[in-house]
């Protein structure tokens, strides 16, 4: 066999090897889109992020529209983000739900309310806003990190005290 075969042979079979290597394995079942947003949110979290589930994309924390109000899974407005623009009396059921409230508590919150008719944003931890289960209120413009992360439930922009 010549030098040049011997070469052809060797080269072609370091492209299988490689081939075969990089394959993707076909056994591996595709990640499923709740475990992706919940591997996307825990990334998140850990780079000081937001996930926005819509848009597929990371944010810079606390990332929350004019209007409305964000909760966070994360500490620092990091991790997974809901948003309302107005009440919710059950995040699990209502018009607008919360995908990961069922599974992760809230651990930070910003109102970036606009009007001054609302004094705050009072949370709780049941449905239908009962003060018995007031988790708290963050006043208009304010941001923070909870004492204690919480199971969230609803919530209501208030118009008298905030605190």
């Amino acid at each position: 066999m010549t030098t040049f075969r011997k070469s052809l042979i060797a080269v072609l079979g370091a492209v299988a090897t490689v081939l075969a290597l990089s394959a993707p394995a076909s056994a591996a079942p595709a990640p499923t889109e709740k475990a992706t947003a919940a591997s996307m949110g825990q990334i998140a979290e850990q780079t000081g992020q937001v996930w926005d589930e819509q848009k597929q994309e990371f944010a810079p924390a606390w990332t929350c529209a004019s209007g409305y109000v964000c909760f966070y899974s994360g500490t620092g407005g990091s991790g997974r983000a809901c948003a309302w623009f107005g009440n919710d009396n059950h995040w699990l059921q209502g018009s607008v739900t919360c995908s990961w409230a069922d599974e992760l508590q809230v651990k930070s919150v910003y109102n970036n309310g606009a009007s001054t008719a609302y004094s705050g944003v009072r949370y709780y931890t049941r449905p239908d806003y009962n003060r018995e289960y007031n988790a708290g209120c963050t006043p208009r413009g304010q941001h923070g990190t909870l004492n204690t992360p919480r199971w969230l439930r609803s919530h209501n922009w208030e118009t008298g005290a905030c605190g």
